[in-house]
Formats: structure tokens, sequence, C-alpha cells
């Protein structure tokens, strides 16, 4: 009888160690409310850097902190990456305040925040936490009965979506003012009807009618859409009415572009030439310090970095191009001093963020540091005198056959004694530059379509390779030396 008993007790002991690996547990650091939550729920979510692991730096004594996180669907972890410094889905930031017991609060929807579909099997939030600005701070696990440091996997119950329609497609692809547009628009468990259904689109000011509905079944409807001509260029959702489900509001919508040739204002810390410029042109960037927000905070930085990206097709901040990180064509985003209180940089757009022949690019975003976000940093001003990002103007391609790349070949790439360069269109000069700015090889007179450098003497790491065309057209490169 003993026997048996003890057999039963290592059984049931074996049981509970399976259950206990197979179910996540909630985090020390981390705690949600409501405790039973789902994805479809809005939730507080609690960070104590108190219980936190670190790799760098801790958390505490922080005024607020970022949440870099992701989400898990069906077994596949960190989908749905929301960086540290973007926003969510929903526009949100991933900012956590500061609580009075020195925790740390965000309040979301994590549905709305990640953006996935409805229905989807999530069963955890991914999460790492630090100072908003850098990895120089971080929040992470402790591994289970160690001391290492792992990523968050914070359990959250899968939960029933609720009627949310969402845009299906769009044809043509986005509004432009005076056009027509069929869209679709798709939601489970509603109750469209063809002739109880209304919908029509609002910004913050303004609401159109759509022309036309046509109910194909519960779940779909098909909507005949007139865009006005004078239509506000801006961000527009659908809104669905029916008797039953009542008004909803679709979380995705699109954006009605402005067909006129009216192009925003230059920052007045900004200056680009030529003025005119397109993205598909070389440019040089012109910042002032004593023209940025905060006022001068950059005026006597020892160096100057440009975090920014692109808006196309009026979304902004895509391509990012980090202020620590290198270009698509890697060029580092360091501005060079001026000797007053300007800063420059010159650079090719289109390769700099990896842009594709013919793409409409409205602007460029960005903001400015000093080498880190400690050591200050400088945005616009808008009209209430609080600091904004900078949105800088480009004038949009007419004519694509204009901006044909110049096919250029570097090899070896990564390289060691001898770096070729072979190109379709002859090349005037050539400068390698280390990711510093440090000029390590300059040629004025290459007058050919093809040329070799000698990169024994180079020491290991990454280099930017400069070339000027006969065409006067500027591109640059990046090789690693080995």
């Amino acid at each position: 009888m003993k026997t048996i008993l003890k057999l039963s007790i290592v059984v049931f002991s074996i049981f509970l160690l399976i259950e206990n690996k197979a179910v996540c547990q909630m985090p020390a650091a981390i705690s949600i409310e409501p405790a039973n939550a789902t994805v479809y729920d809005e939730i507080t979510l609690t960070f104590d850097p108190e219980e936190a692991c670190f790799l760098s730096g801790s958390l505490v004594g922080f005024p607020y902190v970022a949440m870099h996180s992701g989400i898990t669907i069906n077994g596949n972890q960190w989908q749905n990456v929301i960086g540290f410094d973007a926003t969510g889905a929903n526009g949100q930031s991933p900012i956590l305040t500061l609580n009075a017991d020195d925790t740390y609060s965000i309040i979301f929807i994590p549905f709305e925040f990640y953006g996935f579909a409805p229905g989807a099997n999530v069963t955890q939030i991914c999460a790492v936490f630090n100072n908003g600005s850098n990895w120089n701070e971080d929040g992470r696990d402790f591994e289970s009965g160690g001391v290492n440091c792992i990523d968050f996997f914070i359990p959250i119950l899968p939960g029933t979506p609720p009627v949310i329609p969402y845009l299906q497609a769009i044809e043509p692809d986005n509004g432009d003012q005076g056009a027509s547009l069929n869209v679709q628009i798709f939601c489970l468990n509603t109750h469209f009807q063809e002739d109880t259904t209304t919908a029509w689109l609002n910004n913050d000011s303004e609401i159109i009618n759509i022309n036309s509905i046509y109910a194909v079944n519960d779940t779909l409807i098909s909507a005949q859409l007139s865009i006005p001509g004078d239509a506000l260029s801006d961000f527009w959702h659908v809104n669905i009415y029916n008797s039953i489900d009542d008004t909803v509001t679709l979380l995705n919508g699109f954006f009605i572009n402005d067909t006129t040739t009216f192009i925003p204002p230059m920052p007045p810390a900004i200056s680009i030439y030529p003025p005119d410029a397109t993205v598909f042109d070389n440019i040089t960037l012109t910042f002032d310090t004593k023209l940025s927000c905060p006022e001068g905070d950059l005026f006597n930085a020892d160096s100057v970095m440009m975090h920014s990206g692109v808006t196309i097709n009026g979304e902004v901040w895509l391509n990012a191009i980090y202020f620590d990180s290198l270009g698509v064509n890697g060029q580092a985003p360091k501005l060079t001093y001026n000797g007053d209180s300007t800063w420059s940089i010159a650079f090719l757009p289109s390769a700099f963020y990896g842009i594709d022949p013919g793409v409409n690019v409205e602007a460029i975003n960005c903001v400015f540091n000093g080498g880190n976000w400690l050591a200050g940093e400088g945005k616009d001003f808008d009209d209430e005198g609080n600091c904004v990002d900078f949105y800088i103007p480009l004038t949009l391609v007419t004519d694509v056959s204009v901006y044909e790349i110049n096919t250029v070949n570097l090899f070896p790439n990564p390289v060691k004694d001898n770096l070729h360069i072979r190109s379709n269109e002859p090349i005037k000069s050539i400068a390698v530059y280390s990711s510093l700015g440090i000029a390590n090889f300059k040629e004025t007179e290459v007058n050919s379509t093809f040329y070799t450098i000698k990169t024994t003497d180079l020491s290991d790491g990454i280099y930017v390779v400069q070339i000027q065309f006969t065409s006067g057209d500027l591109n640059t490169y990046k090789i690693l030396k080995k």
C-alpha cells in the first residue's frame, strides 16, 4: 500500500511539473488588470523595474519607460512587433507612465494596438522595456530558477472577437480627390442588409456620404464612393450603421490624396538644396540648431545625428533609419558642422531610404539628437510652441523614366585587398569614408566605368563608398572590410 501511495505521488508531481511548463506564468515584474483579460479588452499593464532583470542598467527612477513588444500567435512568438520608438496599429504610443509606487503602467487594447486579424489565437504579449530612447537601461524577466535575463512572455486570453468591421479592399488602392472608389468592407457576426445598412466617411471635421451600398451577405458589403474634388487631404475613417449593431467605426481607413500642387511650407530650422528636389535628387539638408525645439538645445552640441523616415501616400515615418544605424546605402546619418549654428548632410534620399523608382515620397520625417537622446534633441515648433517632428516637403515625381538608378557593382564584398567597381555609366570621382565620416580614400579624376581601390591598409569594419558619375549623380554604397 505504501509503494502504491509513493508511486501516485511521483506521478502526480510529474503531472504538475508538465502542467506548470505548459502554462505561461505571470512574470513577477508584470501585472495585468483585469486579471482574466482577453486581447479584446482594455487592459492596464503594470511593470515594476525593482522586480526586473536588466542587461545594461536598471530602469528604477526614470520619468517614464517604453515598451518594445509583440504577440504570440499559434505558438509563434514576437509577431506584429511594435518598436519602443514606434506607434501601435491604432496610433498609440508604447510609453508607460510613472505611478506613485514607482511602477509604470500603460492602458491599451491589445487587438487595436497590435492590429492582428480578428479571431487570431493570441496567447501572450512578448515584451522588453527601455528608457524610451535607447537600450542603455532595460527591463526584462528572470530566467526560471536562474539569474539570466530573458524576454517577458505575458499570458493573456485569446477571447472572442467583438463585432469589428474592417476594410478588406479598396479599388484603386487609395483615394484621390474627384475619384470613384469601390470599397469592400468585411465584418464577422453583423447584420448587414442592403436596405437598412448605411455607410459614410469622416475625418475630424467633415463627413462624406457613400453613394451606394450592396450587401453581399451578412459579412461583406460593397460600397461605391465618389470623393468630392474639394475633400480634405486627410486620413478618413469608414463608419457603418444598421439598426441592430448601431454605428461602428472601422479601425482602419484610407488617405484621400490632395491632387493639387500645394506643398507644405519648409520648417524654419530646415533648408534643402536644390529647393525643388525630389527623393531621387542629391540634396544637401541643413539644420539650424538656433531655430529648433527645445530652443537652442543642440546649439553647443559636439555632433548632430538624424533620426528619420519618409512620408508615402500620407503614411509617415516609413523606411525609418535610426540615428545610430546606417542607411540602406550604408551612409551614416551624421551631419557636418558648418562653423555657425547649422549642420548639414548631403545624401540621395532614394538610396538612403531604399525607395524604388517612381514612388511618390511627399516628405522626409526627422528629428535630430546630439549622438544620443540624452545629449539634446532638435525638433520643429507647432503653432502652440510645442516640439513636434520635422516634416520636410519634397517635390513629387512626375516622370518615372528620369529616375532610373545607375547599375553599379562593387566586388568582392566583403573585401580584403582590392575592391573592384564596375558601372554602366562613366565614373567621375570616388571617395571611401569610415562609418564615422573620416575620408580614407579619394580619387577626383576617374573618368572610367571600371576602377580598383587597394584596401589592404584599411582596418576591418564598415565603409561607405561615394561615387559621383559624369552626369553629376552622386550615389553611396556600403562595403565590409575583413
